[in-house]
């Protein structure tokens, strides 16, 4: 399984405006061949510094999966409409991860 997070750096005052720009494009991913889920993770202040960081993060059967969703013309139609520049703090950052080994605790 593939992991995709993307990190973006969202400025305190617009952090709503971006979550629901993520929840008002829900539809657009899921049904794509080898999505498995995709979550929106919020900053959660904990007394430490960078608390503007929400995490993208997408989860796909494969890396073809992952490809053919970026090569497509759904992905750069969700991707057309930017928020604006004072909407971030920082860059964004890509990471695309392999599931090594997981974990969970439900029964089994």
């Amino acid at each position: 399984m593939i992991v995709v997070a993307n990190r973006f750096h969202v400025a305190e005052e617009h952090a709503d405006e971006f979550r629901g720009r993520f929840r008002d494009r829900m539809g657009e991913v899921e049904h794509r061949e080898g999505f498995v889920r995709f979550e929106l993770l919020s900053p959660v202040d904990h007394g430490h510094i960078d608390t503007d960081t929400h995490v993208a993060v997408t989860y796909w059967e494969d890396m073809d999966a992952f490809e053919a969703w970026t090569d497509s013309e759904a992905f750069r139609e969700a991707h057309r409409n930017t928020p604006p520049e004072e909407w971030f703090t920082d860059d964004n950052e890509l990471e695309i991860h392999e599931v090594a080994f997981d974990a969970t605790g439900e029964d089994t």
